[in-house]
C-alpha cells in the first residue's frame, strides 16, 4: 500500500484552492450583461430607458387622409429626436449647417432663394423646396421624384458636395461620440450598443419629424374646406382669380387652382416647364 504524507496532501490542498480561485476570477470577469469586464465598462454599451411612446398624427376632419404608403410608426421620441437632428449642424462636414438652414420655418421650410448655398458656398440647380405636408406626397420627393420615401430623400443632401457636402460614416461616428444623442436612439428605437446608431435610424427619425410638419387651419384651409369667407377684399379678388375654372374654349387662363390645388397646393406630378431652352435665363 502507497503511503500519502501530510506533506503531500497539503500541495494537493493547496493546488484545488488555487485552481478553484483562478476559475472563478476569470468567470467573474464575465458579466452576463456586458456591461464590464477587466478593463472597466463596456464603452459601446447604452444605458437607460429603451420603451418608445407611440404618437397618432392630429389632422382636421375636413383634410383628406395621408397615403398609406407615408403612414410610417411614429413615436414621440422618434420626433424629437428628429427634430434635434434636422436643427443639428452635425450632420454637415464643417458643422456649420443643418437641414434647417435651407428650411427655415418662418419662410414656411423654404429659404426664400432661387437656389440655395451649400456648405462650400456653390450654389445648387434648384431651390429648396417647402417641406409643408410632405406627408401628402405620393409620388416621390424632391423636385424630380427620385426619392421614393422621406428616409430615402434625408440621405442625399448629406452626401451632396452643393448641400451639406458630408460623408454619412463621419456623420454617424460624430453622433455615437456625442453624450446625448446615444440614449435618445436607444428610447427611440430600442437599441443597445452605440455601434447600433446606423444612418438608416437617423434619416428614420428625421422622416419621423417631417412627417408632422402639416398645415391643416390657415384661412386657405378655412376657405376651401369649411367654406368660410376671406377677411379682406385683397383675398376675395385673389381667390377669384386662383380658382378660375374651364369655362370656355379660348379661355386663356385656367386658373391657378388648375394644378395647385389642396391640400399641398401641388397635384404630385412632374412636368418639364422647358426653361432649360430659354437662353437668356442663367
Amino acid at each position: 500500500m502507497r503511503v500519502v504524507s501530510n506533506l503531500q496532501l497539503n500541495h494537493w490542498a493547496l493546488f484545488t484552492f488555487l485552481t478553484v480561485v483562478v476559475v472563478f476570477s476569470f468567470s467573474s470577469c464575465d458579466d452576463d450583461d456586458g456591461s464590464g469586464g477587466p478593463m472597466g465598462p463596456d464603452p459601446d454599451l447604452i444605458t437607460g430607458p429603451s420603451e418608445a411612446t407611440p404618437f397618432s398624427l392630429e389632422i382636421n376632419d375636413f383634410m383628406p387622409a395621408p397615403p398609406s404608403a407615408n403612414t410610417i410608426e411614429l413615436t414621440e421620441e422618434g420626433i424629437e429626436l428628429g427634430r434635434r437632428l434636422f436643427y443639428d449642424p452635425i450632420l454637415s462636414n464643417d458643422s456649420t449647417m443643418s437641414c434647417s438652414t435651407c428650411h427655415r420655418q418662418e419662410l414656411a421650410f423654404t429659404d426664400g432663394f432661387a437656389t440655395s448655398p451649400g456648405v462650400l458656398g456653390q450654389r445648387g440647380s434648384r431651390n429648396a423646396m417647402s417641406i409643408v405636408n410632405l406627408v401628402y406626397n405620393d409620388q416621390g420627393f424632391f423636385w424630380d421624384g427620385r426619392s421614393p420615401t422621406l428616409e430615402d430623400q434625408a440621405i442625399h443632401p448629406v452626401e451632396d458636395m452643393l448641400e451639406l457636402n458630408s460623408d454619412w460614416d463621419e456623420v454617424v461616428a460624430r453622433i455615437r461620440a456625442t453624450e446625448d444623442y446615444p440614449g435618445r436612439f436607444r428610447v427611440a428605437f430600442g437599441i443597445d450598443r452605440k455601434s447600433e446608431i446606423t444612418r438608416e435610424l437617423v434619416t428614420r427619425a428625421i422622416a419621423q419629424f417631417e412627417t408632422t410638419i402639416i398645415s391643416d387651419n390657415s384661412r386657405f384651409d378655412q376657405y376651401t374646406y369649411l367654406l368660410n369667407e376671406l377677411p379682406t377684399s385683397d383675398e376675395i379678388d385673389g381667390a377669384e382669380l386662383f380658382f378660375v375654372e374651364f369655362a370656355t374654349p379660348d379661355q386663356v387662363h385656367p386658373g391657378c387652382s388648375h394644378c395647385h390645388n389642396k391640400p399641398r397646393f401641388g397635384n404630385n406630378r412632374f412636368f418639364n416647364n422647358g426653361l432649360e431652352d430659354v437662353a437668356s435665363l442663367d
